[in-house]
């Protein structure tokens, strides 16, 4: 007959047996239950991830075909409008330097005149509608990053630009600085006689845009400035906008300095 201690051992090391059982089988279902929950989680990372891509290739498929579409309307302007245009131009330019009437050749130098002038409205707005993509597209950034390029490749100047901006801002603040850098780049090719510009565009805090710019050209009187008509566009669109703008000018070069509220 057992000892009633050493039933009790035995019930001890049974129970004890039957808990260290128990205790790994709890531990396996955890390990078990923990990797299923993470493997779910991969897989709903990787679905999202995956929606996430088509929904970015979606996104950059309907990009493309907003730009195919854009281009073919312009390149539909080009052959219906200017295309016209330049060869009614070259009709006129045929008929006057083949007419030997004085008069006559007066009056076909005046309807070219008028027509090279429609050639040109023609040309400044498909250039506007260009930019007007290249803004809605890539954003201000690309577009005036271009705008610097195009100068560069075609003029002998120097062009420093500093563009550290958001491609976020938006699309009527973005147009207007646009169109602001062109009529300052415009104003000192045509007239300051430059040899060095500098473009400086931050975004400050996401409060506000700081935009400077600059040329090393022969400058202006500064009594001249409000009856400029491309100056006075300038600061009609800051104005437009809420910002301020400084405008100054000594014997030499051009220093504007605009800040434009964001919120």
């Amino acid at each position: 007959m057992e000892s009633e201690q050493e039933i009790a051992y035995r019930t001890f090391v049974y129970l004890g047996t039957l808990g260290m059982l128990l205790l790994a089988s709890a531990v396996v279902l955890f390990i078990y239950l923990y990797q299923r929950k993470l493997l779910k989680k991969k897989i709903a990372f990787q679905e999202v991830e995956d929606l996430l891509k088509e929904q970015e290739l979606k996104s950059t498929y309907a990009l493309m075909q907003g730009q195919d579409l854009e281009r073919k309307r312009i390149a539909e302007e080009l052959h219906d409008n200017l295309g016209s245009i330049l060869v009614t131009l070259n009709m006129y330019t045929d008929t006057a330097l083949s007419t030997t009437d004085i008069k006559r050749k007066n009056e076909l130098i005046n309807r070219i005149s008028e027509i090279a002038t429609k050639a040109s409205d023609e040309t400044r707005k498909l250039s506007h509608r260009l930019d007007s993509v290249s803004l809605k597209h890539f954003g201000l950034k690309t577009a005036l990053d271009d705008l610097v390029s195009a100068i560069k490749d075609t003029r002998h100047i120097k062009v420093k630009s500093s563009i550290l901006i958001d491609n976020s801002i938006s699309g009527e603040i973005s147009l207007n600085v646009y169109r602001i850098t062109q009529e300052l780049i415009n104003n000192t090719l045509k007239h300051a006689g430059a040899k060095h510009i500098s473009i400086e565009l931050h975004e400050v805090a996401n409060e506000y845009l700081s935009f400077i710019y600059t040329d090393d050209g022969i400058g202006f009187n500064q009594s001249q400035t409000v009856s400029g008509a491309g100056l006075i566009n300038i600061k009609s669109r800051v104005h437009k906008m809420g910002g301020d703008i400084s405008i100054e000018s000594e014997e030499k070069g051009i220093n504007v300095v605009i800040e434009i509220p964001l919120k």
